[in-house]
């Protein structure tokens, strides 16, 4: 409802403004400007209802950034650890992002206890720890941990950095003017749209949400979405976050029905659903033109997309046409089954007066 839950004070002042904001499950992350050339992100804790700064990564030089995100994970033990073992067991991402190095978060447990454990292995489902864990946690207990920031940096032609969250080592620089200027991004897991579930970097580009696969910088879908004033120029989101299927975009202004409406001093969080839904119908026919003797007819096909480009499948398309005696012959008809092309087909029989039918699907 937009009123304020929680207020927790700050063991340390912010003298520069925060830019962006980021929460990855245990920690808070902002990212500041520094000196000239700088940026630096910063750790935070809520311990003993005070909010605490834990680390402080600085990136330079050259480095002017207004939006940030951490890769961040979320899994659970598969058993019931107690103190001094030294081998656990996840239900996700033991054999693939959690590497010799990690630092896991295991917790709360029942009493409501948390603990930070470093990884040294990992040989198939077991995953060795430096050193034995100090509390009970049962099967089920959270397990969280963070690996790197995905920085985007405007430089003219842009570049998104990756970099180690603990050792703030850059690792690796991408470059392309579709990294320049991105004002929103966040991490999140995205269930139930693409062919799997995924972890992704998501972010803001012109009119789009990219979906971004982080092992190999494609994308796993790009979709569309309103952002766009009446003289077609971008509105532009300050943040941006994802809970369950819909992502929040931070705006001072949208457009409503074709009007542009601006908040002044306000911000609100503009929804975008990230299920697949009809985001547009084509309708076309071949051939154009037949003659209007009652017995002619031409092909008619209504393609539906979703705002990822991909064709809706299994989905009834309604027919309908403005001549008194030609008609479609069959109407609902549904969309693809077994493809992604989104396209329904039916017939239009002619009339028997020259004249323009406009027919809509």
């Amino acid at each position: 409802d937009g009123e304020i839950a929680f207020t927790y004070p700050l063991h340390t002042v912010i003298t520069n403004p925060v830019i962006s904001l980021e929460h990855d499950g245990i920690n808070f992350w902002t990212l500041q400007d520094g000196a000239a050339g700088e940026a630096v992100i910063k750790r935070w804790q809520i311990e003993n209802n005070i909010c605490e700064l834990k680390d402080t990564t600085t990136l330079s030089p050259g480095f002017d950034s207004d939006a940030f995100t951490v890769e961040h994970y979320h899994t659970s033990l598969v058993s019931t650890v107690s103190g001094g073992d030294t081998i656990i067991q996840t239900s996700a991402y033991y054999s693939t992002v959690i590497v010799g190095g990690t630092v896991l978060t295991l917790g709360p447990n029942s009493s409501e206890q948390y603990e930070d454990v470093d990884v040294v292995s990992v040989s198939g489902t077991d995953i060795t720890l430096a050193s034995g864990v100090q509390y009970t946690h049962e099967s089920n207990t959270g397990v969280n941990f963070y690996n790197n920031f995905w920085v985007f940096n405007k430089t003219g032609n842009g570049t998104l950095h990756k970099v180690n969250a603990r050792t703030s080592a850059n690792i690796t620089t991408y470059s392309g003017i579709i990294y320049d200027n991105i004002t929103a991004c966040t991490f999140a897991r995205i269930n139930s749209v693409f062919s799997s579930n995924v972890d992704t970097l998501i972010y803001q580009q012109s009119s789009a949400l990219r979906f971004v696969n982080i092992d190999t910088l494609a994308n796993y879908g790009v979709a569309t979405i309103d952002n766009q004033r009446v003289d077609t120029t971008i509105i532009p989101a300050y943040d941006l976050a994802v809970y369950g299927s819909t992502a929040y975009r931070l705006h001072s202004e949208s457009n409503y029905y074709g009007a542009d409406v601006n908040w002044g001093s306000v911000y609100n969080y503009v929804t975008s659903p990230i299920r697949s839904f009809v985001n547009s119908i084509t309708v076309t026919a071949y051939p154009v033109i037949v003659p209007a003797n009652g017995r002619n007819v031409l092909e008619i096909q209504a393609q539906v997309l979703d705002q990822y480009g991909t064709g809706v499948v299994d989905k009834p398309v309604s027919f309908t046409d403005d001549d008194s005696v030609g008609y479609i012959t069959t109407t609902p008809v549904y969309t693809d089954v077994f493809g992604t092309t989104g396209i329904a087909k039916t017939y239009y029989r002619a009339g028997t007066v020259p004249r323009t039918v406009n027919v809509e699907g």
